[in-house]
Parts: structure tokens; C-alpha cells; sequence
């Protein structure tokens, strides 16, 4: 397993539609990605990632929300994932990113969503409701996917702000 780096905002790799997994990429190679990918979001630590945020271009996004049901953990790798289906009731949340450090924004929320997606090792298709919490991470994750981050969510003077605050930091750590 591996730690690997996340990209932070403004890149431009976060800011482009990711491709489709292709059917050859299915298989073993793909499962141990996806565990780097999960060992990356705890390292972090996190409860969801995204591909594009470590620089893979791909549909793929893990996600962990913590406390599990009766059957334990609630830990998905998926590819290729798409909404199927939203309620019609939102849900207000603070919602945080690994590629945009230091940020809070509020962000209203589809309180529950159906995901399709196919599995890493076969491609086999999957399909499950989210709720409340879950919900949320995996839109959030998904919002990676077109290249959209919460930086993008956030007024002009917030994002103008966060900008100068990064840029600063950068030759500070330079």
C-alpha cells in the first residue's frame, strides 16, 4: 500500500471531466489502486477521494464514512459511478476538501441519492441508496469528477482570498 500525494487548488488536472474506466482496466492492478487510494484518505485523514485528486484522470472515488451499520464498515471503491436517482429534499452541510485545505463551505445537498457504479477488480455493476452523511460525500466525491472543488462554490472575494492565502504559503514553504 501506498500514501499518495493529493493535489491542492487551483490544478489543472482538478479542474477537467474525468474519463471513464475502461473495460481492459478492470482486474487486480485496479484493486491495489484503490487501496492506495483508501490508505491515502485515511492517511489524510479523510472519508472520501477522489482520483483526479491524485492526479489519476479516471472515474474513481473511495469513500468511508466511519461508523458502519450492523455489518461493519460502510467502505466503497467505485468506478465509473453515476446518480441514478435524487430526492427531492435537501439537506444544508459544511462540507471540507482534501484539495482545498483551511476551506468551509456550506453546500446544499440532495438528502438522498441512488449510485450506480461497477466494481474495481471485475466491473461488476453495483447499485445502492445513500443517506444524509453518505449522501453527501459521495456528491461531493462526484463533483470532483466534472471538475468542480468547494473552492468553486465559494463568492469571488472568498476564492480571491484563499488564493492569496495559498500562494503565500507557498513561498513561505519554498
Amino acid at each position: 500500500m501506498a500514501i499518495l500525494n493529493i493535489l491542492v487548488a487551483p490544478h489543472p488536472i482538478l479542474e477537467n471531466n474525468a474519463r471513464k474506466v475502461r473495460d481492459d482496466e478492470f482486474g487486480p492492478a485496479l484493486r491495489i489502486h484503490t487501496s492506495d487510494m483508501a490508505e491515502t484518505m485515511y492517511h489524510a485523514p479523510g472519508v472520501g477521494l477522489a482520483a483526479p485528486q491524485i492526479a489519476d484522470s479516471r472515474r474513481i472515488v473511495v469513500i468511508d464514512p466511519g461508523e458502519g451499520d450492523a455489518r461493519g464498515r460502510r467502505f466503497f471503491a467505485m468506478c465509473n459511478p453515476d446518480i441514478i436517482e435524487r430526492s427531492k429534499d435537501t439537506i444544508p452541510w459544511t462540507e471540507t476538501c482534501l484539495s482545498v485545505p483551511g476551506m468551509e463551505v456550506e453546500v446544499q445537498r440532495n438528502r438522498r441519492v441512488h449510485v450506480q457504479w461497477q466494481q474495481p477488480v471485475d466491473g461488476a455493476l453495483q447499485t445502492a441508496w445513500f443517506e444524509d452523511f453518505e449522501a453527501v460525500i459521495v456528491q461531493h466525491e462526484l463533483d470532483h469528477l466534472i471538475g468542480t472543488v468547494i473552492l468553486d462554490r465559494v463568492s469571488g472575494f472568498k476564492r480571491r482570498r484563499y488564493m492569496k492565502n495559498i500562494k503565500r504559503k507557498n513561498k513561505v514553504n519554498v
